[in-house]
């Protein structure tokens, strides 16, 4: 039973140990310096300044400049100890004191403050061993659960920052014995910035996916291009791959395919009608663009902008009919209203840049001509107000297919509405569009990733895309006398998102989480000359759905072997050391210098891609002889989902560092390696 006085001195423990809450009759952990004030001593309520003080990350330092991080999993380099010793338990119960719930208010305004609420916190309660251990690590577990239920139910802090964890008389303050009340505490560590937590229910719909890519070459009644079919198919590979697109959810419509009656019945019937709210959509154009005169005045330029199907065709005046109009893809985009839309045109918006006589010149172009070459006319002669303006055609005027005031669409346009978007000389072997070509190496190839992040946001493409277009009219200036501006209509706010959704994946949170806290772990204490763990994935680290895999792990030094994997869904599975392999009388240790295999000829099991797809990351442990990393990984054995998968982690994490304290050294190693799954390509 629980009981005693409160004793209370100052938090030096690890960098885990941020938060420290005592309970009645408990203390804070101790140091070898530790000084114990009196027993009745009355432990001040701190303010929430003093803890947003104290429970700053501290910023890194690169180079002569200070900058503190904004990263998932980069906290700061160390984690400044605050010690809450006012927060107070009933004997035997997870009620709060009256102090306690000063304290735990002031908690909550301190979490909630601009300084603290992009962090997210764990929070681990501890017991002494008074009692049974299931009784006491139930009794830990509610009381991290009070101060987490009271956060997020009276003080507003966001429930997916709060991760918590109940560890029992399992670890019990260094230097105190295992029946000390002082080992009654909860502590709450700093976590840094994770990735958002999936929505609770696990049959929360999925969002759908729908991609149609449009390129015509082959054109029936005008001037014919080479490069649209082939920008079509590249997007459509970088729809799959980068995007995470299914292949089955990918409809291309190349050639003949792509009339006007086919266009607009795909864009309804596929991406309008086949998804709804939450759903994700891509469309891509690629092929001759155009104008008409504007035949409902919204246009201050009196031209509508066009799109080319195949079958488009000059009239006796040589206006080009069977058009699709800009405002006909704004009214079927409209109602896309709730998804996330993604439209790229790589197509010209002008009636007048193709006077050039210079053949060479002309073929180039993506605006429509005759047959023979020679140039059509946007409007025909007997059209009244509009002969005499076409000499201009509203120069400096944007093309947009969006309709207005469109928050869920990005609209990436190759060019202003008087100029011409070109196929790439320097690409003729293969045929690609000067803007699309750009678009990918921006993109798909990471140039435009200015800052070197990882992520290309849509700042950072847009910004590319410009310049690598701007340099190409300065290589061939006769191509393009008008230049080239790539047009982006966007909404303020997504000016540094990722420029498109996928196109670098990231790890889910419960991965980021078990790579920060292990790794981060890892690198506190120096470990032995040589010791090292190497793990690989095989076939390889990017690979398709049902392939079947092994893992193989290398070690420079001997010790029990834990491996887990963490999908892109956030399930977390213990894959090694699992029932299967030990039936099969398979060891749970590594030697130095030895590779293991995994699952292994005898293990009884196997290892295959399966769903969901997108990155995950696999986890290799090496640890001496270590009973409570043994208590912790006996647990699961059986090869299904972790239920609390980030609790886990920490299980693990305690497990590893209460061997240190033990040992006085580092006595394990870490290594990580992330693999991504995709779907199999027909």
């Amino acid at each position: 039973m629980e009981g005693g006085e409160v004793v209370r001195n100052r938090c030096l423990h690890s960098r885990t140990c941020i938060l420290l809450a005592g309970f009645l009759g408990g203390a804070f952990m101790t140091g070898a310096a530790s000084v114990v004030a009196p027993a009745r001593a009355q432990t001040p309520v701190l303010s929430q300044d003093e803890i947003i003080r104290q429970m700053l990350p501290r910023p890194r330092t690169r180079g002569i400049g200070v900058r503190t991080t904004s990263r998932p999993g980069e906290a700061g380099a160390a984690r400044t100890p605050v010690a809450l010793q006012a927060i107070q338990f009933e004997i035997n119960s997870a009620s709060f004191t009256p102090r306690a719930l000063k304290q735990v208010r002031e908690l909550g305004k301190a979490l909630n403050s601009e300084f603290l609420a992009s962090f997210s916190f764990t929070v681990a309660g501890h017991t002494d061993s008074s009692g049974s251990r299931a009784y006491n690590r139930a009794l830990s577990l509610r009381r991290a659960r009070a101060v987490k239920r009271y956060l997020v139910e009276r003080m507003s802090v966001s429930e997916t920052r709060l991760i918590e964890a109940g560890f029992g008389e399992d670890y019990p303050v260094k230097g105190l014995s295992a029946d000390d009340e002082r080992n009654r505490r909860v502590e709450l560590a700093n976590r840094g910035i994770l990735p958002p937590a999936r929505p609770g229910s696990s049959h929360a719909r999925p969002p759908g996916r729908r991609a149609l890519l449009i390129g015509i070459d082959d054109y029936q009644h005008v001037s014919k291009l080479k490069g649209p079919v082939s920008d079509a198919l590249s997007m459509a590979s970088f729809v799959r791959t980068a995007m995470n697109f299914r292949s089955a959810d990918v409809r291309t419509l190349l050639n003949g395919e792509a009339t006007r009656a086919g266009i607009l019945w795909n864009i309804e019937s596929w991406l309008v009608e086949g998804t709804e709210a939450g759903d994700e959509v891509f469309l891509y154009y690629s092929g001759h663009g155009y104008q008409r005169e504007d035949q409902d005045g919204d246009e201050t330029d009196s031209l509508d902008e066009t799109l080319v199907p195949v079958d488009a065709y000059p009239d006796e005046d040589r206006v080009i009919r069977n058009m699709i109009v800009d405002d006909e893809i704004a009214a079927l985009l409209d109602r896309l209203t709730g998804r996330r839309v993604w439209v790229v045109v790589d197509a010209c918006h002008s009636g007048t840049s193709t006077r050039s006589s210079a053949l060479d010149t002309v073929r180039y172009q993506k605006t429509p001509r005759m047959p023979d070459g020679s140039p059509l006319r946007v409007v025909a002669r007997k059209s009244r107000g509009l002969g005499a303006k076409k000499t201009a055609v509203g120069d400096g005027a944007s093309a947009s297919f969006a309709p207005a005031k469109a928050p869920h669409l990005d609209v990436w346009s190759a060019v202003e509405a008087h100029q011409v978007a070109l196929v790439d000389r320097e690409a003729q072997d293969q045929g690609a569009s000067v803007f699309t070509r750009r678009l990918l190496w921006g993109a798909r190839d990471g140039q435009a990733d200015a800052d070197k992040d990882g992520q290309v946001t849509v700042d950072e493409l847009s910004r590319y895309v410009t310049e690598q277009s701007g340099e190409y009219c300065r290589k061939y200036p006769k191509d393009c006398p008008k230049g080239l501006a790539p047009q982006l209509q966007v909404t303020a706010n997504r000016w540094n998102e990722p420029a498109f959704a996928g196109t670098r994946p990231t790890l889910a949170r419960t991965a980021a989480f078990a790579k920060d806290v292990l790794v981060n772990a890892s690198a506190q204490a120096v470990p032995e000359a040589g010791d090292t763990v190497r793990l690989r994935l095989i076939p390889g680290t990017r690979v398709a759905l049902d392939t079947r895999l092994e893992v193989v792990v290398e070690s420079g030094r001997t010790g029990h072997l834990v491996v887990l994997d963490a999908d892109a869904a956030g399930n977390l599975t213990q894959v090694f050391p699992n029932e299967f392999s030990q039936h099969a009388g398979v060891p749970s240790t590594i030697r130095a210098g030895e590779t293991i295999q995994l699952p292994g000829a005898k293990a009884g099991f196997e290892l295959r891609a399966v769903p969901p797809t997108g990155k995950g990351l696999l986890l290799a442990v090496v640890s001496d002889a270590n009973p409570w990393l043994g208590a912790v990984t006996a647990q699961h054995k059986d090869l299904s989902p972790v239920a609390s998968p980030e609790a886990y982690v920490l299980e693990i994490e305690q497990a590893l560092q209460a061997a240190d304290a033990t040992n006085g050294i580092r006595s394990w190693e870490v290594a990580t390696l992330e693999y991504e799954i995709v779907e199999r390509t027909r």
